[in-house]
Order: C-alpha cells, then structure tokens, then sequence
C-alpha cells in the first residue's frame, strides 16, 4: 500500500511542491508548526532514515540544505531547523522549519 506521501508525489492527493526532481521533492506542510514548514523526501519509500542509502541521503540533505537557504531568505526567521521524526507516515521525511 502506498504511502501518503506516495500519493501525494503521483498527485493522488493535492501538494504544494517547492521542489521536485527524479529522486525527491519538497512541499509545505499541512500541518505546519511555523509558516513555511517544508518537508524533503524520497521519492523512494523508506520507512526509516537509518535505512536511506547513503547516497540518497546525501542528496536529500543537498536538497534540504538549497530549500532551507530559500526558507531563510523568505521569512528571515533566526534559523531554520531540521528535524526528521517519521513516526506519523512510514515514508523517510525531513522537516524544515524557520524558528
């Protein structure tokens, strides 16, 4: 069964992407903690971060780090936090937020 992340890349359900490319993506949280609350992930499903492989997951930590610039330059928060947590979907997820 797909993910609702899944879903939400194959356009099952609505987005709005910041980013897209053939191995991740990035959009805006529903349930934001800040505005711009961002999340970087695979396009791959992978339950937990610890099994992204390595150069996966150097590229979404690139992704994260160009994302997190723009988070930066568009709400100028003091800094912009990166959390992965992934207990609520099953699918690898990084969270961006400016705090």
């Amino acid at each position: 069964m797909s993910s609702l992340f899944t879903k939400i890349i194959q356009g099952e359900l609505p987005g709005h992407f910041v980013w897209r490319d053939e191995r991740c993506v990035a959009f805006l949280s529903i349930a934001p903690l800040r505005p711009g609350h961002t999340l970087v992930v695979p396009v791959q499903e992978v339950d937990h971060w610890l099994d992204v492989e390595p150069a996966l997951n150097a590229h979404l930590f690139a992704v994260a780090q160009k994302v997190g610039q723009a988070i930066q330059s568009a709400f100028e928060p003091v800094k912009v936090g990166l959390m992965i947590a992934g207990l609520e979907v099953h699918h690898v997820h990084l969270h961006l937020v400016p705090i």
